[in-house]
């Protein structure tokens, strides 16, 4: 039985990464998958993949999104304490960490949810071969 939809090839896990830094699609390389800056598109407009896969799909992206916030603000915390010790600008110090909590979440969600795409396919696809998309 022939079909019309042509068949894509699982790509390697650092191939699927880099595509979602791109902003591309993870499986295809497809642009143009967002349609604002922060609302993904249903489907790839390339390759059709349907990027949420069920309800709580996203739980995934919002972890990543957590993590790398929160490394950030760690780490700057952490990086002006130690340069400015023992006359720490508290101020200035609060304003830096109030601007990444509120950046950094915007800025990464897009990042994040591709991001996720790519990793939980690839881990998907290796756990049930036999499984399509």
């Amino acid at each position: 039985m022939a079909t019309d939809r042509p068949t894509w090839t699982q790509p390697g896990i650092g191939t699927a990464l880099a595509r979602a830094f791109r902003r591309r699609c993870p499986r295809c390389g497809g642009g143009d998958v967002f349609d604002t800056w922060i609302r993904l598109k249903d489907d790839c407009p390339t390759c059709a993949l349907h990027f949420e896969r069920v309800d709580g799909y996203w739980l995934g992206s919002m972890v990543i999104n957590l993590a790398v916030t929160q490394v950030l603000l760690l780490g700057t915390l952490i990086g002006l304490l130690v340069a400015t010790w023992p006359d720490v600008p508290w101020t200035a110090v609060l304003m830096a960490v109030v601007a990444i909590a509120v950046v950094i979440p915007l800025l990464m969600h897009p990042l994040s949810r591709l991001l996720w795409v790519a990793g939980e396919r690839h881990f998907h696809l290796r756990a049930h071969p036999d499984a399509t998309d």
